[in-house]
């Protein structure tokens, strides 16, 4: 802005206040809009990792296991340590959904004994609900 002056101008530079203020709430609008439109989409886009992790955590416990019966190979104590209802232990958190010999006739499965040498575990992730099966056979 010039004023009107005689031999000695001045310019001065710089914002108003006002126009600080008209910026700032226009810059407050639109980050609200953003933030608003883009919030919905982060707390969606964290689901798919959630259950990716409890996926592998209910993973991990049944690979526990399965390395506990390769150092073991006795069905009789794998099927004891695991256990019944809900558990935490050194596997991890889990509850036992099946823990029970089956055997095979045909294409059907039977309920089996420990002579038939097979083992059937079904464990669940309580938080998400997934269920993960295994067979375990003594060779």
């Amino acid at each position: 802005m010039i004023r009107n002056c005689r031999g000695n101008c001045v310019r001065q530079q710089g914002f108003t206040l006002i126009e600080l203020i008209v910026t700032l709430v226009v810059f407050a609008i639109l980050a609200t809009m953003l933030v608003t439109v883009m919030g919905t989409s982060v707390v969606n886009s964290g689901q798919p990792v959630f259950r990716l992790q409890q996926t592998m955590t209910l993973q991990q416990t049944m690979e526990n296991i399965r390395a506990n019966f390769s150092a073991v190979s006795d069905l009789a104590l794998l099927k004891s340590a695991i256990g019944t209802g809900q558990q935490d232990n050194a596997y991890g958190t889990y509850e036992v959904i099946d823990n029970r010999y089956v055997k095979f006739t045909g294409h059907n499965e039977a309920e089996g004994g420990a002579a038939d040498g097979i083992l059937k575990v079904s464990i669940k992730d309580q938080g998400s609900g997934l269920v993960l099966t295994e067979l375990f056979v003594e060779w």
